[in-house]
């Protein structure tokens, strides 16, 4: 009686042991870069409010690449990362200002949209000019660049 009464309790605590470490465990699945369920995606992040709004590698990334400007708004609900003017080395007399758009939570090259502002001083006043286009360009390449290395180094460490 005691050894059937001791195997019972342990079938027990095993047994309620495991659904207590099921519902800890956090869902991944709603940061899957490919999702195409727009509805589920919605679903989810109804229920968790701490998920991106933006695909998380292309945030990261965008992050990453404007580090070395100063930041005005970084909105993850709405994908949009807006930097101050900035002088780089060697320039005085040119700032650049950059806007970076993320359109999707999907880790895809057409999600995302770069923007660059250039001004130069000119008789004591900051006059707009249009950048070259090209800026952008190589600023959403390597945005882009650095999202791969950043799932390819999340893939692998699962």
């Amino acid at each position: 009686m005691k050894k059937r009464l001791s195997a019972m309790l342990l079938v027990l605590t095993l047994v309620s042991g495991c659904a207590s470490v099921e519902s800890v465990m956090p869902d991944w699945s709603d940061l899957n870069p490919f999702s195409e369920d727009e509805n589920s995606v919605e679903e989810k992040k109804a229920v968790n409010p701490m998920v991106l709004a933006v695909n998380p590698y292309l945030w990261q990334a965008s992050l990453d690449k404007l580090s070395f400007m100063p930041l005005v708004s970084a909105d993850s609900k709405g994908g949009v990362i807006i930097t101050d003017w900035k002088s780089m080395q060697g320039a005085a007399n040119e700032q650049f200002k950059v806007t970076v758009t993320i359109h999707t939570r999907e880790l895809r090259a057409d999600g995302l949209k770069a923007e660059v502002f250039e001004r130069e001083l000119s008789n004591g006043v900051w006059v707009d000019k249009k950048a070259n286009p090209k800026l952008a360009d190589e600023l959403e390449k390597a945005i882009l660049y650095r999202a791969r290395d950043l799932f390819r180094r999340d893939v692998i460490s699962r």
